[in-house]
């Protein structure tokens, strides 16, 4: 299995899907296709995760759901400001590119996420998320759907930057 150390994520407007384009640690590079319908099942397992397991929603498990929400909002912009600069991996290096069909998830000791792409006949791939990690990653992907114009009824309310706008969401790829 080939595991990942980086990861750029851009939406491709002529496929119409995402390309993961990602690094190993001996620096060889794969371009992984995502589309709408694997995508939107991955996010929203993902979403559920964090609001599951956050501190915020195990600290204060009987909070009501506004309250809730704002602590998810607080730690998610807290994620999204920290997100360090990186260059691009480069999707014109890449020694493989496939679409992927499907997508497996490991929850695993502390709080870290491991995803496992997959498609039959060829070597899986796979990537692991600290919580922190994982909120600035779906943070990239959030901007790249708004992008899309895809339907953003998935996201929930603390995701959303404020003043948001499909017009505001830069057009270049975010790692």
């Amino acid at each position: 299995m080939l595991e990942l150390r980086r990861l750029t994520s851009e939406y491709i407007e002529t496929e119409d899907r995402f390309r993961l384009t990602g690094e190993d640690e001996a620096g060889n590079t794969i371009s992984l296709w995502l589309t709408q319908r694997l995508s939107r099942s991955l996010i929203s397992y993902l979403l559920s995760a964090i609001s599951r397991s956050s501190t915020e929603a195990t600290r204060n498990p009987t909070q009501d759901d506004d309250a809730g929400n704002l602590l998810q909002e607080f730690a998610q912009q807290a994620a999204t400001a920290e997100l360090p600069l990186q260059d691009a991996v480069d999707s014109t290096l890449s020694n493989q590119d496939w679409l992927v069909e499907e997508v497996d998830i490991n929850q695993g000791a502390e709080g870290i996420v491991g995803l496992v792409f997959k498609k039959e006949g060829v070597e899986s791939v796979a990537i692991g998320f600290e919580a922190q990690q994982l909120r600035q990653w779906l943070s990239i992907v959030r901007s790249q759907w708004v992008q899309a114009q895809w339907p953003i009824d998935i996201w929930p309310s603390w995701m959303a930057e404020q003043g948001e706008s499909a017009t505001q969401v830069s057009k270049n790829p975010v790692h």
